[in-house]
């Protein structure tokens, strides 16, 4: 019977970055594949909002793909968009991560490993694990007291990493005796918006759901400095965090346009050239509050994104052990998301869990986001996607 390594990694958010490299290229090429996928998985009628950090998940991916080698090394590499081999895609990667963890203003990214004691996992793939900065500590997953006690401390490892915000990652049901590894990184984003919202102008009005369905919620309202762009078939609007650190795009189809198809067609490439043809305003912005928390068990996801080998029997992971009896088994993704009149806060968590085996625009818009949109947290340095959300209705309606 094959044996089985679990990964765990909690993520979130993070902002802050220098120049452009492929790994940004390709985690933001990524970012919308990650969300046309995972879009698919909402059957509701009304539709449902979600969020997700693409950026959380690729970090997650990229540990795991340093064990990996043959067809599972080629289809992680080709999902993943690396744009060069395994060795030089590890150390741009790691780059980046150095570069967030040395500037920290508004995030901060966290990683850890539980191995199991004395298992012989290769000197070079702890190696790559340190390369993460990853804090390894050993547990025995043999032992039903010690994997309790395990769920118990990843779980507020977790918690403490993401302000609280992503709580019980882990069940006891996640982890059993043959569990090998459980890696961790978390990643949490706060930011404070360049021009707050002022509260007293927060009034409730009417938003549009999909088939016009009408909910009564919370709109912030106030004059931003933004940039607005238009394609044929939607709008984009950027705001600015405190310090121009990072940034929130909201992208919203027009009226006959229907969300999900939109969001089927978005790629980074549609993305960039909105962006390019934006240009600066002062306008009255009126959009909702609103709080989203997601879960979405990525394994399926993931295969449809193409890998596969990875999630069966053929799995080759023996960069990690030598061996190839390691496969991945679920990859579970949580995340937060909370935007009012002050900022953003978010944050997120991913469990990889592996076993062995637009309108011309006036002098003076006003810009009311009163329809299913899309939004982007994108930091401002390096040009990286971070999170990708959907909002589709209120939480509640008033």
């Amino acid at each position: 019977m094959k044996r089985r390594l679990l990964f765990i990694i909690a993520l979130g958010i993070s902002i802050t970055m220098c120049s452009q490299n492929s790994i940004v290229e390709s985690n933001n090429e990524f970012t919308f594949d990650v969300i046309h996928n995972v879009n698919k998985l909402d059957t509701s009628k009304d539709g449902e909002n979600m969020f997700v950090s693409p950026f959380s998940i690729y970090d997650a991916l990229a540990m795991a793909y340093d064990g990996a080698n043959k067809k599972t090394a080629t289809e992680m590499r080709k999902v993943m968009k690396f744009k060069k081999d395994q060795a030089e895609s590890h150390k741009e990667f790691v780059q980046l991560l150095n570069e967030y963890k040395s500037n920290k203003s508004v995030f901060t990214i966290t990683n850890a490993a539980v191995a199991q004691k004395d298992y012989n996992f290769l000197d070079s793939y702890m190696k790559c694990l340190k390369d993460f900065d990853a804090t390894i500590s050993q547990a025995d997953f043999s032992k039903n007291e010690e994997r309790v006690e395990t769920v118990k401390k990843v779980n507020e490892w977790v918690s403490k990493n993401t302000n609280k915000k992503i709580t019980d990652l882990l069940t006891k049901n996640d982890i059993d005796e043959l569990t090998r590894l459980i890696l961790l990184n978390a990643i949490y984003f706060n930011a404070k918006w360049a021009v707050e919202f002022k509260g007293e102008k927060t009034r409730q009005m009417t938003f549009y759901g999909k088939n016009s369905v009408e909910y009564v919620t919370d709109f912030m309202n106030g004059t931003q400095e933004v940039g607005l762009a238009e394609s044929d078939d939607a709008g984009m609007m950027k705001i600015d965090y405190e310090n121009g650190v990072a940034s929130m795009y909201i992208i919203m189809p027009k009226e006959n346009v229907d969300i999900d198809n939109y969001i089927s067609k978005l790629d980074a490439d549609l993305f960039k050239n909105l962006e390019k043809s934006m240009q600066s305003f002062k306008a009255e912005v009126s959009m909702p509050k609103f709080k989203i928390e997601s879960r979405f068990e990525m394994k399926k996801v993931l295969m449809e994104m193409g890998i596969k080998a990875a999630f069966s029997k053929s799995a080759d992971f023996s960069k990690m052990n030598g061996k190839s009896n390691l496969l991945i088994d679920e990859v579970i993704h949580k995340s937060f998301v909370e935007v009012s009149e002050k900022g953003t806060e978010a944050a997120a968590a991913t469990a990889v869990v592996v076993r062995e085996k637009s309108a011309i625009i006036n002098k003076n818009p006003k810009v009311t986001i009163n329809r299913p949109f899309v939004f982007v947290i994108k930091e401002n340095k390096n040009n990286a996607i971070l999170f990708i959300g959907k909002y589709v209705k209120p939480e509640k309606s008033k």
